[in-house]
């Protein structure tokens, strides 16, 4: 017998014998209880207040830097994300406090933090949830601080995943706890997440609202999961070269350019290091759309990539990216029947849909080079996505016309030259003949 079968030949006994899943007519042994897992929004905010909190302290004297620092911290001893320490308090280890020390003397440096939470990350007791939470958004500081590195943005993919892995775990343990009083005697590892959501999903299963919320969150997180699979691989691939956003400020300031001309080399010099950083930082965006948590300092960063070359499409081609990346998590959410990412869906599908014209604006529809022809496909692409999706956007037929027609103006150009586009120019031509007709 092969190890799976007899893994899901274990599962099964597993639930005969601790009634795990069958509650028809049992009452049970006590609630639910919900701790969601996916409010991205407001650990982006702790996020933000912590980076806030630590530039504040670099400004600082000393003596203002230590008074700022015991106001950090809270009433109930939790720690503060500033200093780590409130990974300290959950992590009980000499080496985590000595590098939770240094942190504290100086919590703009990155490389202690990034230290601090590979070391945590190798720790395989058993933790809470609220731990792997806190990771991430150590991680994902020093992204917030400015600190692009190839170490920093693996750390912070990384820690995202196990974030979600352990999302998994919490809830597979709590939907176990309230099935069965007999888990002492039950393998958990053995009974796949899969089989336990097949089950709630019973007919004859008693499910009360608090579950039914989590294992919607299971669903959602498995395939957010399944959207990280390439990426700690892509991002040690890619990312090669660090960079800081102090970088792009003296690029992008009048006073840097002229500081980067003045400093030898002439304007050719200027030139060359205003290409590579922005081809360091379109580089780290690509790695940046794919976590949820880092989207604020994304489009951040975008808007300065925007001040650098805002006459090329490329920068509005990331921003267009980045609000579709949201767009898609929004999507996922409302298809798995989280009606609450609803209100979301077209404000953020305009965001997207306004940045990808600006991109276009900037792209020649005569002679397009290679980038600008990336820019006309993934238009031509997101005007039929707005066509397929208009009732679930709730977009005006009008509107979704106007997209259209500019998508077929995109497809027009480099379909002629290109049989893969045929195709697509087809199916968009097809759309709007279908439009003006019925709408």
């Amino acid at each position: 017998m092969d190890k799976e079968k007899l893994i899901k030949r274990e599962a099964a006994a597993a639930r005969r014998k601790g009634n795990v899943f069958n509650t028809s007519g049992k009452k049970k042994s006590k609630p639910l209880e919900v701790t969601p897992g996916l409010k991205f929004k407001s650990i982006e905010k702790e996020i933000i207040v912590a980076a806030e909190e630590v530039k504040k302290l670099g400004n600082s004297s000393f003596m203002l830097k230590m008074r700022n620092t015991i106001l950090t911290g809270n009433s109930e001893g939790e720690g503060t994300h500033v200093d780590a320490s409130i990974i300290g308090k959950e992590v009980d280890s000499k080496a985590v406090s000595a590098l939770i020390s240094k942190i504290s003397s100086d919590p703009a440096s990155s490389t202690e933090r990034v230290k601090l939470v590979r070391m945590v990350m190798r720790d395989k007791r058993e933790f809470p949830l609220s731990l792997f939470r806190n990771l991430m958004i150590q991680a994902a500081l020093t992204i917030y601080l400015g600190d692009i590195t190839p170490a920093t943005l693996q750390i912070a993919g990384q820690t995202y995943r196990l974030y979600l892995e352990n999302i998994i775990n919490s809830h597979k343990k709590g939907l176990l706890v309230v099935h069965s009083k007999q888990l002492k005697n039950v393998n958990l590892d053995v009974i796949s997440v899969k089989d336990l959501i097949k089950e709630n999903e019973d007919e004859d299963a008693v499910i009360d609202e608090n579950e039914e919320i989590v294992i919607q969150e299971i669903k959602i997180t498995l395939k957010l999961i399944e959207f990280t699979n390439s990426l700690d691989e892509e991002t040690r691939d890619n990312i090669t070269m660090s960079m800081n956003l102090h970088e792009l400020d003296e690029v992008s300031s009048k006073h840097g350019v002229k500081k980067i001309f003045t400093s030898g080399g002439g304007a050719q010099s200027a030139m060359n290091k205003q290409k590579l950083v922005v081809r360091k930082t379109l580089a780290a965006l690509e790695v940046i759309k794919r976590i949820p948590v880092l989207h604020p300092i994304g489009l951040k960063i975008v808007a300065k990539l925007q001040q650098i070359e805002g006459k090329l499409p490329l920068p509005y081609l990331m921003e267009a990216r980045l609000h579709m990346q949201a767009l898609r998590i929004l999507t996922l959410r409302v298809v798995m029947r989280d009606y609450s990412a609803r209100p979301a869906l077209t404000p953020t599908f305009n965001k997207a849909i306004v940045a990808y014209h600006k991109a276009l604006k900037r792209t020649s529809m005569t002679s397009p080079k290679r980038g600008e022809i990336t820019v006309l496909a993934e238009f031509a692409q997101i005007s039929m996505y707005a066509y397929e999706q208009r009732k679930m956007l709730r977009l005006a037929n009008h509107g979704v016309l106007k997209i259209l027609e500019m998508g077929k103006k995109a497809i027009d150009v480099i379909a002629p030259d290109n049989r893969n586009y045929l195709k697509q120019q087809k199916h968009i031509h097809s759309a709007i003949k279908n439009l003006k007709k019925f709408g």
